[in-house]
């Protein structure tokens, strides 16, 4: 299931889940927990088993900046959030997908006070560069490792981390994959001033599965955000666990991407398992004005992830933090209990 963020006070969250933000705020885990523990029993009660839940997207939280915009650490309330997740996910009996960077933080934005000032600027080279990706280690990733890995002081709160998203669709930020006027809306492609090169994408990415697979030994993925590059993720270079892609087809750009509804995993060539990491909740029913999808519900997505050899399909999203709409509890029930027992052949 994707929760990627959670809701709080009526309004998404995203990127404050975890540790203070720039706004000099905390509005983490750990201060709404209660909230957090019912929405993880609702999704137990599903059966779901794994939610994918973003950490630090576009660096806005639970990341300390200095003035040169370089990352100095984790922000104050990180772990104590991270702790609380992992705490409310094992007590449910479920484990946690941690999408580590959002490709926000690839995208151009500045957020200023009142009076103008910038408190904060996306800072791309923070990701790309040798030396910024030295300090995202350093600073970011091995603390947590350090924490929540087989020799660390919270290994057991650590089992309950299924998986490392190191980024979440980094091919529309990324030259030579979806980083083209054709495949991306106008605005978007305008504000990536400083994408990835392929290089600097797959050292990212490999730096952290290094880490985590010598660590603490849970699964490493990318979230693809096109179908069609999903042979990109099979490159060793990688050294990724499986494969995900996003499925979100639009009747009216059928060129944007590969349709691969009722196709089997197997036409996509690849080696390593896939995941539809992420396919509409509703999106017969409910979905964005400017998206025109194509009729498919949960339930059919189910049917095809499982009959097709793929590892599964997870809803986007269970508390409907955008226009395609929050997961209809008792269809999720039905495609789960669907998919079960053909799993389990």
């Amino acid at each position: 299931m994707n929760y990627p963020w959670t809701v709080l006070a009526g309004k998404p969250n995203y990127g404050c889940d975890f540790g203070r933000n720039i706004w000099g705020s905390h509005a983490g885990v750990s201060t709404h927990a209660e909230d957090v523990d019912a929405d993880f029993a609702a999704m137990a009660s599903m059966g779901v088993e794994v939610v994918r839940w973003f950490v630090f997207t576009d660096g806005r939280g639970g990341v300390c900046w200095n003035d040169q915009g370089h990352v100095t650490g984790l922000a104050a309330g990180t772990i104590d959030d991270l702790d609380a997740a992992l705490d409310v996910a094992g007590r449910h009996g479920l484990k946690l997908c941690l999408v580590l960077f959002d490709y926000a933080w690839m995208v151009h934005r500045e957020e200023r006070d009142a009076s103008g000032r910038v408190l904060f600027a996306t800072q791309p080279d923070e990701l790309a560069s040798p030396e910024g990706q030295a300090r995202v280690f350093r600073e970011l990733i091995d603390p947590i490792l350090a924490r929540y890995g087989h020799a660390g002081p919270e290994a057991a709160r650590g089992g309950s981390i299924h998986s490392f998203d190191v980024i979440n669709e980094p091919d529309c930020v990324t030259q030579g994959l979806a980083l083209d006027r054709r495949l991306l809306p106008r605005m978007l492609h305008r504000r990536v001033r400083r994408p990835f090169s392929s290089a600097e994408l797959r050292s990212l990415v490999r730096g952290v599965a290094d880490r985590v697979h010598a660590s603490i030994g849970s699964y490493v993925t990318v979230g693809g955000g096109r179908v069609r590059f999903a042979a990109e993720w099979d490159d060793p270079a990688y050294a990724l666990d499986f494969i995900q892609i996003h499925s979100y087809p639009d009747r009216r750009h059928p060129r944007r991407d590969r349709n691969i509804l009722n196709q089997p995993c197997s036409t996509l060539g690849v080696a390593r398992p896939v995941l539809i990491g992420e396919c509409p909740a509703n999106g017969d029913r409910q979905h964005p004005p400017d998206h025109a999808p194509v009729p498919f519900s949960l339930m059919d997505y189910q049917k095809m992830a499982v009959g097709g050899g793929y590892l599964g399909a997870w809803p986007w999203s269970f508390k409907g933090v955008d226009g395609f709409g929050a997961v209809d509890p008792e269809e999720m029930r039905n495609a789960i209990a669907l998919s079960a027992p053909m799993i389990h052949e």
